[in-house]
Parts: structure tokens; sequence; C-alpha cells
């Protein structure tokens, strides 16, 4: 019985450090790594991330970063590569990252094709066509996306949002070098994008963990985006004038008068993007889509009282 507890707890263990990166960069008002250990290298341009939080992601509008990463895997050993990405501009090719050199099968980056209609080709690419793994795939730009890719000595796989794109197995990579880029291959720029959470692992994660990982990152409340069917039958579609009003319809979000008797102030935001907020605090839960959001409560700074 111990020994069986043992190897429980020991597989734990693994499957618990198997999702630890060997490199992380939040790109939370830094661009350093979350160990302080190495930098990218650039003029930074912070902006809010995917959640609304101020400075928490990284824009990069045809400039590029570098970062040495005397870690990264090397050869044909394995790897996963997870990272967060808003393109706002799909017209042209966006070079998410990339390391290696441009020598047959020495190079692994991943890259977004431009388009003009609503889908285009991600691309896993090795350099030279035998090595690349596209996929064609939905794309609109103003969106955060989260592309993992994963390897582990015999079969490449592409996920998006945690599910796999493609899987492709009996390309050999030989990758060599130690520069880690964002927003350009080998040393071609190109990209217009928002660049947020990146994490680089040593291990092929696998398509569970890509999922929890997905899952873990979304890192918003999921509030309710549609009413009740009951509360759609009695609610009239008629307009009230707000001197009438006494209360706020079940169906509305709370004003921020009627939270615990206090002032505060809310706000919405979906994608990055505040869709509610001190301009208007009636706005109808029933006339968002659906989706999730996340959800900012703070409190109104009280009036200062000064003597005369």
């Amino acid at each position: 019985m111990k020994k069986l507890l043992l190897t429980l707890m020991f597989v734990s263990y693994l499957n618990v450090n198997a999702q630890t990166p060997i490199q992380e960069f939040n790109f939370d008002g830094t661009l350093n790594n979350t160990s302080n250990t190495t930098s990218f290298i650039g003029a930074n341009n912070f902006v809010a991330d995917r959640t609304g939080l101020v400075k928490g992601a990284q824009r990069l509008t045809n400039k590029a970063m570098e970062a040495v990463v005397d870690d990264l895997p090397q050869g044909n050993s394995p790897r996963s590569v997870s990272v967060w990405v808003k393109l706002n501009d799909i017209a042209s090719a966006n070079y998410i990252w990339g390391y290696g050199t441009a020598y047959n099968a020495q190079y692994c980056g991943l890259l977004q094709q431009g388009t003009t209609s609503s889908s285009s080709d991600l691309s896993l690419a090795g350099w030279g066509a035998s090595n690349d793994v596209i996929v064609s795939v939905p794309l609109a730009k103003d969106i955060w996306y989260n592309y993992t890719i994963t390897y582990d000595g015999k079969v490449s796989k592409i996920y998006r949002n945690g599910e796999l794109l493609k899987s492709e197995e009996g390309i050999t990579r030989s990758t060599k070098g130690n520069i880690f880029r964002l927003g350009e291959i080998n040393t071609t720029v190109g990209i217009n994008a928002d660049i947020d959470d990146l994490k680089i692992y040593n291990i092929a994660l696998t398509g569970e963990q890509v999922t929890t990982l997905y899952n873990n990152s979304k890192s918003v409340v999921n509030m309710v985006a549609v009413a009740e069917p009951t509360a759609e039958k009695t609610v009239k579609k008629t307009t009230v004038k707000a001197k009438t009003v006494a209360k706020v319809a079940p169906s509305a979000i709370i004003k921020t008068s009627d939270i615990n008797d206090v002032a505060k102030n809310v706000e919405v935001f979906s994608q990055g993007q505040k869709i509610y907020g001190s301009n208007n605090n009636t706005t109808s839960i029933s006339d968002l889509p659906e989706g999730t959001y996340l959800l900012k409560i703070t409190n109104t700074p009280l009036k200062k009282i000064t003597s005369n």
C-alpha cells in the first residue's frame, strides 16, 4: 500500500513539474522573465492585456524584440511554446516568434500568414517546406488567441485556445540557436500584434496539459450573458423614463450606487476592451452577446472636506 502511494505521489510530482516552464515572460510592466534572469531587448510599448490589465501586454508594430535564452531546446529535443496574441492587422504576415538559424530544419518558429478573407494559414516553421506544419484556420483581428506548439522528437502539434489544430509525424528538427525573437522570422521583421504570457518548456505538453494551461490562463469572470427565459417573458419592451425607475430590473447590471450602499465604480471588459463603465451604468445583461467577461469593481474616492 505504501509503495503504491509513493508511486502515485511520484507520478503526481512529475505531472505538476512537467508543466513548469523553463522560461516565462508575462510582460506585466517589464520585459524581464519572471525569474529576472534575462530580458527582451528593444523599446517597450506596454498596452492593456486580454483581461484589461493596464500595461499587461507588449505591442509590436513593425518592430521586433530579441532575448538571449541559453536553455532553449536544441536539436531534436522536445519542446512546447505557448503565447497569447492579438493580431491588430491580418492583411500582412505576422511573424509571432522564432529561434534558430536560416538553414534546413535548424529553425523553429510560428507565423500567421496574411489574408484578405476570414481564414489564414498558420505555420510551425522549420525552414524548408518539408519541415513546416501548416494549417488553415479562421482568423479575425483584435481577438486574443492562445497559440501553443508541442514537439516530442517525432510528432509536431499546433493548438489554438486549447484545441488541437494539426498533428504531423515524421519531421526531424535540428534547431540551433539561443536568440529568441518576437516579431521576426530569422532577421526579417513583420508583425502588428499584442503579445502576452510567453511560456517556453523543455518537454512536450500533452493535449490535456495544453487545454488546462489555456483554461487557467483565460483569467476572466464568467458572467451571465443571456437572461433567463422566464425573465425575458416578463420584461416589457417599452421605454421608461429614468425619473420613474425606482429599482434596477433583475436583468440589469447593478448600478454603482446600489452595491453595499457604498459608491463604487463598475466596469466590464471583453477581449481587453471596456464595454461597460462610468458613462452607462444601466446596461442590461440581456443586451450583451454570449461570451466571457471581466468584471472590475473599485471604490469611488470620497470627497475631501476642507475648511474655509
